[in-house]
């Protein structure tokens, strides 16, 4: 998200102490909350500054284009929302509010604005966490949001990384164990209000540290923030990124927004909206043999990797559960594709509900490629036998056997 000058850097002997988890003073230099924060997580403490370049093209592998924008991408005027979208982006997360009190005066404006153009939008909260008030700042979050159900409402999000002032602890000075707590209880407050898992934009390297590698926020979209050629690795709890923001943006040159990509189709998208639009039937064609995943038998046998193109029983639906998990729904009989026997059968389109056994992990590989792994026991999907034996959730690590490239249908 934008950028802005700041008046101060954090020092990087401050970083490197709150990383090692020295103690940190509990009061922050600066107790208000002037509107500052903006997304930026992607550069380290103590380097940060708003003349940061964004040559950077658009990651391979990734195709849909995002922005966002805070009141610092006013400098120059107002935002031209047609020719942003004239550019080719297709979403954007707009600052609405910081702690407790401040709101974004140009808010309103650019939400409705990104939407006329056509965007999907979302808005954005910078976390305040020194005010040890999670359930009023997420309350105070929503009050603003503007969320709606609707299909170009994204789900919000809550920007959670480095102070912005000078002085400022690391960490807010908090320790791990009452970070971990004050983001649960903003986040579980978000999701009592709207109903939808909250996003969580960060940077592994303030989150790690600051959180204790908690771990149990991967349920939580991710957008993850790298100023990197290539996807920075990720926080502990997640296995994949919803978004990746890989350029930082310069609010003094016109036009020059932090860079974001969506990890997904334009289709799966629309999934974050307050109305997801109905997801196109899909298939998986197997690395091993270039065959498509099929539910043979109309779905009375195992699947298995030996459809030479896509027909009915090649086709399947994705389902994104509530928890962060996928399932898939064969087409051709309506069940759900299940990894029997807890894992040690093969893999079946027979479950008439989404029970844990048919609850999986989809993860997008760097080449482009997705793997399946099976909730049940934590093992991948593989197409044994190159493709000639039953897909079974069997495998301890992604091989060729296990990735599997996926086309609408």
């Amino acid at each position: 998200m934008p950028r802005r000058l700041l008046c101060a850097l954090i020092s990087a002997g401050l970083a490197i102490g709150g990383a090692l988890g020295v103690p940190q003073p509990a009061q922050a230099a600066d107790p208000t909350a002037d509107g500052g924060g903006r997304a930026n997580a992607g550069v380290a403490p103590g380097a940060r500054s708003g003349a940061v370049s964004t040559s950077a093209d658009i990651p391979a592998g990734y195709t849909i284009r995002g922005i966002d924008v805070s009141s610092h991408d006013h400098n120059l005027g107002p935002i031209n929302w047609p020719q942003v979208a004239a550019s080719g982006v297709k979403f954007a997360y707009v600052k609405a509010t910081e702690g407790r009190t401040y709101l974004n005066p140009y808010f309103a404006e650019d939400y409705a604005g990104a939407k006329a153009a056509g965007l999907v939008v979302g808005a954005y909260h910078f976390a305040r966490p020194d005010k040890r008030d999670p359930i009023n700042e997420a309350n105070y979050f929503i009050d603003n949001a503007l969320w709606a159900t609707d299909s170009q409402t994204l789900v919000p999000m809550v920007d959670i990384e480095w102070p912005y002032w000078d002085g400022a602890p690391t960490c807010y000075g908090l320790t791990p164990t009452e970070m971990s707590a004050w983001i649960r209880s903003f986040t579980d407050q978000v999701k009592a209000r709207i109903g939808r898992p909250v996003m969580i934009y960060t940077n592994t390297n303030y989150w790690n540290p600051c959180t204790g590698n908690d771990a149990s926020f991967g349920a939580n979209p991710l957008d993850i923030a790298g100023y990197t050629t290539t996807r920075p690795p990720l926080p502990s709890g997640w296995t994949t990124e919803t978004i990746w923001q890989y350029a930082a943006g310069n609010s003094s040159n016109p036009g020059d927004y932090s860079q974001n990509v969506f990890n997904g189709t334009y289709a799966e998208l629309t999934q974050l909206t307050g109305a997801p639009v109905a997801a196109p039937p899909l298939a998986l064609r197997s690395w091993t043999n270039g065959k498509y995943v099929s539910a043979d038998g109309r779905g009375s046998l195992p699947l298995i990797a030996n459809g030479p193109t896509i027909g009915t029983w090649e086709k399947f639906t994705l389902i994104n559960n509530s928890d962060g998990s996928v399932s898939l729904r064969a087409d051709i009989n309506g069940k759900y594709v299940s990894a029997d026997g807890r894992g040690t059968l093969p893999l079946i389109a027979n479950g008439p509900a989404i029970g844990t056994w048919e609850k999986f992990t989809l993860i997008n590989n760097s080449d482009g490629s997705v793997s399946l792994r099976a909730n049940i026991n934590g093992k991948y999907v593989t197409a044994a036998g190159k493709g000639t034996l039953p897909l079974i959730a069997s495998a301890p690590t992604i091989s060729t056997w296990e990735k599997f490239d996926r086309f609408a249908a």
